[in-house]
């Protein structure tokens, strides 16, 4: 068994030594500590705020220095993780335009023809509506004037009004 004792050199001690402690350099250069307390905490303002030119470290720095924390096999997973988000976002943004083009093309070829035959259904009921009104009218099933009964049509039938076929 292997005991340790510490011996302690007395020379480390002497006034005549080369090397100081700090309550020794405060007390014979009191300047020189005062200085290189003052260096120290010059980086920082009045508010205690730390200087920002050395704070000039970008966050994609940030990112590239976190990559030595993470252990490989982490790194790995969150590599995956990404791709397989980055793969269904994909999918998802295709999916959602082919859908939108088939809305679109459908609203285009059968909606809009639809919605115009509703306009024009709309006219034409406020046509009939307005030759209601007008002196001598006609109601909007029967011809504006009945032949007489001697002018019947091929078969005994009256013609029917031109347009009305």
């Amino acid at each position: 068994m292997v005991r340790l004792v510490e011996i302690e050199d007395e020379s480390a001690y002497d006034d005549d030594s080369q090397y100081t402690t700090e309550s020794e350099a405060g007390e014979s250069a009191g300047s020189v500590g005062e200085k290189d307390l003052e260096s120290d905490f010059e980086d920082y303002d009045e508010e205690g705020d730390y200087d920002d030119d050395l704070l000039d470290e970008s966050l994609l720095e940030r990112l590239v220095a976190l990559r030595d924390i993470i252990p490989a096999r982490h790194q790995q997973a969150i590599a995956r993780a990404a791709s397989t988000v980055g793969f269904w976002g994909e999918m998802g943004a295709r999916l959602a335009g082919k859908l939108a083009w088939v809305f679109t093309t459908s609203a285009l070829l059968v909606v809009f023809p639809l919605a115009l035959e509703g306009d024009r259904d709309k006219m034409m009921q406020q046509w009939e509506a307005e030759q209601m009104q007008q002196p001598g009218g006609a109601p909007p099933g029967q011809p504006p004037m009945m032949p007489p009964p001697g002018a019947a049509g091929f078969g005994g039938m009256a013609a029917p009004a031109p347009g009305l076929a």
